[in-house]
């Protein structure tokens, strides 16, 4: 290695360790607020044949795919995958992190798909992407209480999957996976984090509510 390299080696060694020498950083997580019950099922003023009828190509057209279908006993089965923010509130984050450039301050939502932030783990800046996904089943049940009325009811099933891969400025990084599950009008909570607390995570109601909707 020539003098020019050394230098500019010995440079940036000196740099992360100014860096990391003066770093502090801090977290604080909310839970998810009290929710009212959501809404499972409501009664339709049409014959169950009509109404499953106009369910199938409904629920088809929009963003949920179709698994199985019995109309016998009358049950269909849809499923979500992808982005669980609108669907899962799992609180909300605050984090920041401070070194000799200043300080970042980082807010973002338990649920949110993807998220970025810095932390300072002595005597290591660990930079952390979290990712989330939900895998939601969703099973409708429609039964016919009288000759002209249909009783539509929901119950889903929410898996949601934590994602988080840290990488320190040494170089060093590491990914851990957690998945939770719960169901409709549940809750369930994700395992702590070092000595974070542990993130509990409930539904929104929405996903149960953007089916019903679909039927009529």
């Amino acid at each position: 290695m020539n003098k020019s390299n050394i230098t500019r080696t010995a440079g940036a060694i000196a740099l992360v360790a100014t860096l990391a020498g003066c770093a502090s950083s801090s977290m604080s997580y909310t839970e998810p607020a009290v929710r009212q019950k959501t809404t499972i099922s409501k009664t339709i003023n049409r014959s169950r044949d009509a109404v499953w009828a106009a369910a199938v190509p409904a629920l088809g057209k929009d963003f949920f795919v179709i698994n199985n279908m019995d109309k016998a006993s009358g049950l269909i089965n849809v499923s979500y995958s992808g982005d669980p923010h609108s669907f899962v509130d799992c609180g909300h984050v605050s984090a920041s992190f401070t070194n000799a450039r200043g300080t970042q301050n980082y807010d973002f939502d338990g649920s949110d798909k993807d998220a970025n932030y810095t932390q300072f783990k002595s005597p290591l800046l660990i930079n952390l992407h979290r990712q989330m996904n939900l895998d939601g089943r969703i099973n409708i049940i429609f039964e016919q209480p009288t000759p002209d009325t249909t009783t539509v009811t929901v119950n889903a099933r929410y898996v949601l999957e934590r994602r988080i891969q840290a990488r320190a400025n040494n170089g060093a990084g590491d990914s851990r996976r957690d998945e939770i599950s719960f169901s409709s009008n549940g809750r369930a909570e994700y395992p702590a984090l070092g000595a974070s607390q542990t993130t509990v995570c409930v539904p929104t109601g929405r996903l149960e509510q953007d089916v019903l909707q679909l039927i009529n």
